[in-house]
């Protein structure tokens, strides 16, 4: 007879775990946040460039018409438990990864 061997749940709990971490690091690592904060610079210095443009001819400036605040914030319950769920996952394998070469040194 052929018994399935079964994964331990734990061990599933962990894998799954695991891909969801991977996924947010390089979500976070491929600069996506970075390219948007870079855009928002841009608009910025246009921003700057027409002011200086509307004081140099004596034009009325109105201030609201150069701020411009266009970010939508997307976030919810689970992006907040998942950016918590990742922060927590470094902390552990980094301070793992810490009592590892602790012990390593203790050896040697």
């Amino acid at each position: 007879m052929n018994k399935k061997k079964s994964i331990n749940p734990i061990l599933k709990i962990l894998a799954v775990l695991f891909v969801i971490f991977l996924a947010l690091f390089i979500a976070n690592a491929s600069g996506y946040y970075e390219s948007k904060i870079r855009d928002n610079m841009m608009v910025t210095e246009e921003g700057i460039k027409e002011f200086e443009e509307k004081v140099k001819k004596g034009e009325e400036i109105d201030i609201s018409s150069f701020l411009h605040n266009e970010r939508v914030d997307y976030s919810n319950g689970v992006s907040h438990l998942g950016d918590s769920l990742t922060n927590g996952i470094e902390t552990f394998v980094s301070d793992g990864m810490k009592y590892v070469a602790n012990i390593i040194k203790s050896l040697f």
